[in-house]
């Protein structure tokens, strides 16, 4: 039998949100059954007792700080325009340099958008799996078994639309502008912090996405780049979309959303059916359910 893959990047996230994620997924899918990857990109003494319910630490070179001063930003952003502008034309003379230009993105750029370059190298490295997921890390807390037999990659609606929403609205006018935006209005953009499905198609998304960040690398939100790319018919991975709320992956994007669950012992339900959600995204966005599921993953 394959083994499962679930893959998160985790650069400065907090102890109690990796344990929860970890722990949780553990309670629900053996190592067996399940490879954990974090990707991150220092050491941690607590890794050692995580490391113990089978989680691999996979390295990134990352050293995105929120701290960075104007002078390392001006030269990191002047580099690697540089080098983007040339490596088409170094690919033959000097492929080795052409080349290293997805390593400096992944050294200096945001963590949102250096995930995928980390992704694709491990990926591409690793090709026995059969379904992968690549998760969010710091609000992402396992329920129940959410592996099926998906033939294409997995994607998730939010239950929200353009023109009401007002973060995806934004990201999407700042990146694109009013016009573009226009022609998205009523539309659902999904959320890039989940998906899932079979390793090849999964990879062959992530180097879209990868891509498309390295020949634009900066000014956006990658969830708007993302839509964007989903919208205009530019993804070639066949992929499918999965409901918020019923769906096996929920996602807590709104106070609306969020009033359709409760939480029982620290498990978050449907209102509907009592069911359980098998993977529940952004709950630390609402209290008591944040506080609940951090105590019972904390203490166990």
């Amino acid at each position: 039998m394959m083994t499962h893959l679930v893959m998160g990047f985790a650069t400065n996230i907090s102890e109690a949100s990796l344990r929860v994620f970890s722990k949780s997924l553990r309670a629900v899918y053996s190592p067996s059954e399940c490879d954990l990857v974090i990707i991150t990109n220092r050491f941690e003494s607590f890794f050692v007792d995580i490391a113990k319910s089978g989680v691999r630490f996979a390295p990134t070179s990352n050293n995105y700080n929120s701290k960075t001063g104007n002078v390392s930003k001006a030269i990191n952003r002047s580099v690697l325009h540089a080098l983007r502008m040339l490596r088409k034309s170094l690919t033959n003379v000097a492929p080795e340099i052409a080349e290293s230009y997805p390593a400096l993105i992944e050294n200096w750029h945001h963590p949102h958008f250096v995930r995928w370059f980390a992704y694709e190298r491990f990926l591409t490295l690793n090709r026995h799996y059969d379904q992968v997921m690549l998760s969010d890390v710091k609000d992402v807390v396992f329920q129940a078994p959410f592996f099926a037999n998906h033939e294409k990659v997995c994607l998730c609606d939010q239950g929200l639309v353009y023109g009401e929403t007002y973060w995806d609205t934004e990201w999407y006018r700042s990146a694109f502008g009013q016009e573009n935006l226009n022609k998205v209005l009523g539309k659902s953009p999904l959320c890039i912090g989940t998906m899932m499905g079979p390793h090849a198609s999964v990879l062959g998304i992530v180097r879209e996405l990868c891509a498309e960040f390295a020949e634009r690398p900066f000014n956006r939100i990658e969830q708007a780049v993302f839509n964007h790319l989903l919208l205009n018919n530019q993804v070639k991975t066949p992929y499918q979309i999965l409901p918020n709320i019923t769906g096996p992956i929920v996602t807590l994007c709104s106070d609306d959303i969020a009033s359709e669950f409760h939480v029982n012992d620290g498990v978050i339900c449907r209102n509907v059916d009592k069911s359980i959600a098998p993977v529940i995204h952004m709950y630390d966005r609402f209290h008591p359910m944040h506080d609940e599921v951090k105590q019972r993953w904390m203490k166990s």
